[in-house]
C-alpha cells in the first residue's frame, strides 16, 4: 500500500483493494444503514465489502447473455441488504435497459414529523431524523393507543408456512411474510426504475406497482429522453429527475407523489398489505403445482401397469382388469392372463431360480413391481396430505386474515377515492377463498379415504400375488389359503371399482370427469361459495350435476384473476394522483460527471430562525411548513468547455468557454403534493482543462470533488499545486472554514441561453478552482504526486460517525476508501452491525 502523503490535507485510510476486473462507476453504491460497499465489474459480478476491504460476499450471474443494470440499496438494507437488478441484454427484442435506479424512504405522517423536529438541534443528521420518526432512535415518547390498535397483525400470530420442497429457506421465506409494524408505518418505500426510452417505472414496498409514466407526459420536448439521476427527500413528496434529450439538454423534472400526501398512513398498511397478498398467491400457486404434480405422478405408475394387462384381456378374456380384479375378489377364480401379469409384471421374474433355491425363497423375491406400485401411490397420498394440511390451509387461513383486513380498510373510510379499494370486489375474493378451503378439507378427506382403501388393497394385491406363484400341492400354498379371512373385502372393491378406475383427487386437480364441462366463474357472477354447497348437495343425493365446478388450478386461476382487477384499481386510483412537474431546463451539453441532492432548506427551527433574521423577517414564523424544498445540481465540465478563442477578464487571460463546475439550486414550493418552482439559481466554480474527474455530494452542506490535472501523470518535483491528485471539498450551501461559499445568481425558469459571460463568472464567483490559493483551501486529501495513482471515480458514505468515501484508480481495477471525518487512529474494526462474513458466491441470480 502506498503511504499517503501526511499533512493537514490528508485522510485517514480504511481500506485498499486491487480487483481482478475492473469496476463499473456506474455501480458503486455504499450500504445506507451499515458499513458496507456494493461494486459492480465489468465481468458482470456484484462484490459487497466492508470499509476495512474485508469481502463480505458476492454475486455471480448464471446466464452469460445477461448483464447488471443497476444496484441500489434499499432504504433500511433489508432483504440481502441491497437490491441488485439483473435485465437480458436484448434490445432488439424491443426492451429498454434501464438506465436510472432510486430507492428512497418518504414520511406519510408530516404532522408527526413536524412535532420530531423539534426535539433536534443544528448537530442532528438526517438518518438520526429517519430513525426517530421510524421509531428506532432514542425516542421517548408514548405510543400511540388508537394507532397500535390499528396496526395490530393478526397474522403474526398465525403460524409460520411451510418451506416448499425446492422452494428456498427458512429465511427467505419468513422475509415474503414480514409483518408491518408500528415502527415503519409512518413511512413508505419508494423505487423507480427509469429506462432508456423515457418510461419510468414506480412501486412501492418492492412488490407493489403503481404503474409506468412517460416522460413525453411532461413535455412533448422530453419525447426522446432518458432519466440520468434521482434524488428525493423524506419529507417531500416530489421527487427529481435529471433527464437528458437527444439535443443533449439537460432538465430537472419534479415527480410529484401525491398518494403519500393524501392516503397518509394508510399507505405504508396498503403497499404491505397488497405486498404480502401477492406473495401469498403466489405461495399459494406453489402449493398448487406440487400438489397437482404429486396427483399426476401417484397415479402414473399403476395407470401404466394397469394398460398393459387391459390390452391383453380384452383380446383374450374380453374384459378389464378392474373387472378381473373385483371378480378375483369376490368369486377367488383368476383367469391365466390375469395369473401370468400378478407373478411376472408385479412380481420377480424368478421361473429359473425355483429349482436351485427353493419356492420359500423364490416367493419372498416375487413383489418387486408390487413395491413399486405401493411405494408410488403410498409416498404421493402422505406428499398431498402434508402438503395439503401444513401448506394449503394454513396460507388460506392467513389470506382469509389478509383480505378481511384490507376489507375493513375499505369499510374504514372513503378508500374507494384514496386507496381504491372495492369492498365488493374483496367480498368475492373472499368466497373464492372460502371456495378454495372446503375443497382442501375434500382433499384432505379424499386422501385419508383412498389411502385407506388402497392399504387394504395393496394387502391383498401382495397375497394373490404370493398365492398366484406358489404350487397349489405345496405347504406354502396351505398357509397362504389361510390368511384369506384377515382382509377388509368392503375397502378393497370400494378401491377397486373408485379410486383405481379414477382417482377422486384428479377432479381437485382440475380435470373434469369425463362428458362433463366446467362452469364458466367469471360468467356465472353469482357466488362461488352456494354453487359449491349446491354441488355438494347433489352429491350426497347421488345427483351428477351436468357441469363440475372447477378444482384448486380453476379457482386460484379465479382468483388471481381477481386479484389482479383489485391491483389494478388500486395502482389506477394511485397513478390517477402522480403527475409529473414543469421541466427545468439546466445547461445543453454533455457533462462529463453529475450528481443531484435534495434538501429541506429550513431543517431546524434553531436555523429556521437564523435565516429569517438574516432576511429581516419573522423569525417567529413556523417556516417548517412552507413545504419548500430545493434541489441541487452539480454538472461537471463537457467535453467542448475550455477551448478558444481567449479573452481578457482583471488582468487574467481566460478561454471565452471556459471549464466550470455548474451549481444550480432549483426552489420548489410544495402545497397539497403539487409542486411548482420559486426560482432557478445558478453559479460556476471554474476549473482547469480536463481536472474534474468525478464529484458526488457528501452531505447537506459539502459536495467532494475528484480533481486532478493531465499534467498530474508525469514524474516531475516541480508539479504545481494545481496539477496534484487530490479531493477537494466544496461548500455548496453556507460558508465553509475557508470563509468563501457559492454566489447563487437568479434565472429566467426558461432561460436557455448562456448561464454568464465567462469574464463575469472570475468576476462575481465565490470559488475559483483555477486559482491555486482556492485550490488548497478547499482540499482535504492529496495524493502523492508522480504515483500513477490518479483518481477517476468517486461514492461517498454521509452517515454521520461513519462517513466514508470511495475514490477508483484511473485504471479502475484500484479503489481505496478514506474517513471523511479524518478520525485519526480510530477502530475502523467496529463493525458490530455488519452481517457475519460469508467467504464466496452467493447463489447466483
Amino acid at each position: 500500500m502506498e503511504e499517503e502523503e501526511v499533512g493537514e490535507a490528508s485522510l485517514t485510510m480504511l481500506a485498499e483493494r486491487t480487483l481482478q476486473s475492473p469496476i463499473n462507476l456506474k455501480h458503486l453504491t455504499y450500504c445506507p444503514t451499515m458499513s458496507l460497499l456494493a461494486l459492480a465489474t465489468d465481468d458482470e459480478q456484484v462484490h459487497v465489502f466492508r470499509t476495512n476491504g474485508q469481502r463480505v460476499f458476492g454475486i455471480t450471474r448464471k446466464n452469460p447473455a445477461s448483464k447488471i443494470t443497476g444496484i441500489k440499496w434499499k432504504p433500511d438494507a433489508s432483504a440481502f441488504t441491497g437490491k441488485i437488478m439483473y435485465e437480458k441484454d436484448d434490445t432488439a427484442a424491443g426492451k429498454d435497459l434501464i438506465c436510472c435506479l432510486g430507492w428512497a424512504t418518504n414520511f406519510t405522517e408530516i404532522a408527526n414529523v413536524r412535532e420530531t423536529v423539534s426535539n433536534f438541534d443544528d448537530s442532528s443528521t438526517l438518518d438520526e431524523f429517519i430513525a426517530s420518526v421510524r421509531g428506532t432512535g432514542n425516542s421517548q415518547e408514548v405510543p400511540s393507543l388508537p394507532v397500535e390498535l390499528a396496526f395490530i397483525d393478526v397474522a403474526s400470530t398465525l403460524p409460520k408456512l411451510s418451506v416448499l420442497p425446492m422452494g428456498g429457506s427458512r429465511v427467505s421465506l419468513d422475509a415474503l411474510f414480514k409483518p408491518l409494524s408500528t415502527d415503519s408505518a409512518t413511512s413508505v418505500d419508494v423505487l423507480i426504475v427509469g429506462h432508456e426510452d423515457g418510461t419510468i417505472d414506480l412501486s412501492m414496498s418492492e412488490d407493489f406497482s403503481i404503474g409506468n409514466f412517460n416522460l413525453h407526459d411532461a413535455d412533448p420536448t422530453l419525447s426522446d429522453s432518458k432519466p440520468l439521476l434521482h434524488s428525493s427527500h423524506p419529507r417531500s413528496t416530489t421527487h427529481a429527475l435529471l433527464v437528458s434529450n437527444g439535443l443533449e439538454e439537460l432538465h430537472v423534472v419534479p415527480f410529484d407523489l401525491r398518494p403519500i400526501s393524501t392516503a397518509g398512513r394508510f399507505l405504508s398498511l396498503l403497499a404491505s398489505k397488497v405486498t404480502e397478498l401477492h406473495n401469498l398467491l403466489g405461495y399459494l400457486h406453489q402449493v398448487q403445482e406440487h400438489i397437482s404434480s404429486e396427483i399426476r405422478t401417484s397415479q402414473d405408475l399403476p395407470s401404466r401397469f394397469m394398460r398393459n394387462i387391459d390390452e391383453t384381456l380384452r383380446e383374450k378374456s374380453d374384459c378389464t382388469w378392474v373387472q378381473a380384479a373385483y371378480h378375483l375378489v369376490v368369486t377367488g377364480h383368476c383367469c391365466p392372463e390375469a395369473k401370468e401379469w400378478l407373478v411376472n409384471e408385479l412380481g420377480e421374474r424368478v421361473s429359473s431360480l425355483k429349482s436351485e433355491i427353493g419356492d420359500r425363497v423364490a416367493l419372498t423375491h416375487c413383489s418387486k413391481g408390487h413395491k413399486r406400485w405401493d411405494k408410488a401411490v403410498n409416498s404421493g397420498y402422505e406428499t398431498i396430505r402434508r402438503l395439503t394440511h401444513e401448506s394449503l390451509l394454513p396460507a388460506l387461513e392467513r389470506l382469509c386474515v389478509l383480505l378481511s383486513r384490507l376489507r375493513g380498510l375499505s369499510r374504514f373510510q372513503s378508500s374507494d377515492v384514496l386507496l381504491g379499494l372495492s369492498t365488493l370486489e374483496l367480498d368475492n375474493m373472499l368466497d373464492s377463498t372460502y371456495c378454495l378451503q372446503l375443497l382442501s378439507y375434500r382433499l384432505l378427506k379424499c386422501v385419508s379415504s383412498e389411502s385407506q382403501q388402497f392399504g387394504a388393497f395393496s394387502t391383498w394385491l401382495r397375497h394373490e400375488i404370493e398365492k398366484q406363484a406358489a404350487d397349489p400341492t405345496s405347504a406354502t400354498a396351505q398357509e397362504i389359503a389361510e390368511k384369506d379371512l384377515s382382509f377388509d373385502y368392503a375397502g378393497i372393491l370400494a378401491y377397486i371399482q373408485g379410486a383405481m378406475m379414477q382417482s377422486q383427487m384428479l377432479s381437485y386437480a382440475g380435470s373434469p370427469a369425463n362428458g362433463q364441462s366446467q362452469w364458466d366463474l367469471d360468467a356465472e357472477g353469482r357466488a362461488l361459495f352456494a354453487l359449491y354447497k349446491r354441488e355438494l348437495s347433489d352429491e350426497s343425493r347421488s345427483i351428477r350435476p351436468q357441469k363440475r365446478l372447477p378444482g384448486l388450478s380453476g379457482l386460484l386461476r379465479h382468483l388471481q384473476a381477481q386479484s389482479s382487477s383489485a391491483f389494478d384499481r388500486i395502482s389506477e386510483t394511485l397513478r390517477r394522483n402522480v403527475q409529473f412537474g414543469v421541466p427545468i431546463y439546466l445547461s445543453t451539453g454533455a457533462s462529463s460527471c453529475a450528481d443531484t441532492r435534495m434538501v429541506v432548506e429550513v431543517f431546524t427551527p434553531v436555523r429556521a430562525v437564523f435565516l429569517r433574521v438574516l432576511a429581516n423577517q419573522d423569525p417567529k414564523k413556523d417556516i417548517i411548513s412552507t413545504g419548500e424544498v430545493s434541489i441541487y445540481v452539480a454538472l461537471g465540465p463537457s467535453s467542448r468547455e475550455a477551448r478558444g478563442p481567449f479573452v481578457q477578464s482583471g488582468g487574467r487571460t481566460c478561454p471565452l468557454t471556459q471549464a466550470a463546475i455548474k451549481m444550480f439550486r432549483i426552489t420548489l414550493i410544495v402545497e397539497t403534493g403539487v409542486s411548482s418552482t420559486k426560482s432557478v439559481q445558478y453559479d460556476n466554480i471554474p476549473v482547469p482543462a480536463g481536472a474534474v474527474r468525478d464529484m458526488k455530494f457528501i452531505d447537506d452542506e459539502a459536495l467532494a470533488v475528484a480533481f486532478t490535472d493531465q499534467k498530474g501523470k508525469e514524474e516531475t518535483q516541480f508539479l504545481p499545486v494545481t496539477c496534484v491528485p487530490r479531493l477537494l471539498k466544496v461548500n455548496y450551501r453556507l460558508k465553509g472554514r475557508s470563509g468563501k461559499t457559492l454566489l447563487y445568481r437568479e434565472r429566467g425558469l426558461t432561460h436557455k441561453g448562456d448561464e454568464a459571460d465567462p469574464r463575469s463568472i472570475f468576476e462575481r464567483t465565490g470559488i475559483d478552482l483555477t486559482n491555486p490559493t482556492d485550490v488548497t483551501i478547499h482540499t482535504m486529501h492529496r495524493f502523492p504526486p508522480g504515483k500513477r495513482w490518479i483518481p477517476q471515480g468517486l461514492e461517498v458514505n454521509g452517515r454521520r460517525g461513519r462517513r466514508t468515501i470511495c475514490v477508483v484508480a484511473e485504471d479502475r481495477v484500484h479503489y481505496r476508501q478514506f474517513d471523511l471525518d479524518n478520525r485519526k487512529g480510530a477502530n475502523v474494526e467496529d463493525v458490530a452491525a455488519d452481517p457475519p462474513e460469508a467467504d464466496g458466491a452467493m447463489s447466483a441470480l
